[in-house]
């Protein structure tokens, strides 16, 4: 990492972080790379091997590139912010817009963003402060929403399935009132480490949880939703199946799924693509909805991102 002329921390990856708003007193420290709980973390995921420690895009070299844990919400690993956006703020003004149309509940006032940790964050005249993160959050929760009734339900539990530093876990917790718990899990543990941290900042003991990966065995049957956003697109066949036998034990009744590719699920394998959709029906789902991520369908065009909720 090295610190570029005008004071932000470049990675030594294509990223990028956003220093304007400060570090909390002892972040610096508490999530330094060298950490004693990350180290902890290192060793279990280790010692736990099977298909979740086979990385295909999260090894550790792409790690040490592509991550900066004291600024973990920058434009790296977890969130690509801005990198292949092209003109972002122009394209994310389009993306509020959009949103702002849809968005009934006032959910992108409500929720705010902070800048904390290296998040890049946009101010337009008349209208909110954003972010990506805030941006895809609302919109994943508007989906939720139109196919499952997110903010009517009550008393729901969700497993977030490569939850990374706990983005959605904060988002929905405080826009979804009968949410009784989040559980995120990670087959990084760098993502648990960071996302351990990320919720107890956000305030969310109790409500959220990061669960480190060989202590599993404690979630509870009973969750009513599991999420995979960006994420099985990232793993192994095997390990999307590792994953989904997860689901099955606990016989959790949905699942929604955001792909890297608009025609549906892939896995990433040493040698190219794997079709995976099979893996999921086989699971015993059934693909009950999907959408373009923008109902308005001049903007996957203009911003350059056709994926699609399933």
């Amino acid at each position: 990492m090295r610190r570029a002329p005008d004071g932000r921390y470049l990675l030594l990856g294509q990223g990028s972080a956003n220093t304007s708003a400060p570090l909390p007193p002892g972040a610096a420290q508490e999530l330094s790379p060298h950490s004693k709980r990350l180290g902890e973390l290192r060793q279990r995921y280790v010692r736990l091997g099977g298909p979740w420690s086979r990385h295909t895009l999260w090894t550790d070299e792409y790690r040490d590139i592509e991550l900066d844990l004291t600024y973990f919400r920058g434009d790296n690993a977890f969130v690509w912010q801005q990198r292949h956006l092209g003109d972002v703020r122009l394209k994310l003004y389009l993306y509020l817009r959009y949103l702002e149309d849809l968005d009934t509940r006032g959910l992108l006032r409500a929720l705010g963003e902070d800048g904390a940790f290296g998040c890049w964050t946009y101010d337009y005249v008349d209208h909110p402060r954003v972010s990506r993160d805030l941006l895809d959050s609302v919109n994943e929760l508007y989906f939720l929403d139109r196919v499952w009734g997110l903010f009517e339900n009550q008393r729901f539990s969700v497993l977030d399935i490569g939850a990374g530093y706990g983005r959605l876990a904060h988002r929905m917790a405080a826009a979804a009132p009968g949410l009784d718990h989040y559980y995120c899990l990670d087959a990084v543990p760098e993502a648990t480490f960071a996302c351990e941290y990320y919720l107890h900042y956000r305030g969310l003991d109790g409500v959220a949880s990061a669960v480190p990966l060989d202590e599993l065995d404690r979630l509870p049957e009973g969750i009513d939703l599991a999420v995979n956003v960006h994420s099985f697109s990232e793993m192994s066949w095997d390990a999307i199946g590792a994953w989904l036998e997860l689901l099955a034990r606990l016989d959790v009744p949905n699942l929604l799924v955001v792909p890297n590719e608009a025609d549906g699920v892939f896995s990433m394998e040493p040698g190219g693509r794997r079709p995976a959709d099979d893996l999921i029906r086989d699971a015993g789902y059934e693909l009950v909805a999907t959408e373009p991520i923008f109902l308005d369908p001049n903007l996957p065009d203009l911003l350059g991102v056709p994926d699609r909720f399933f």
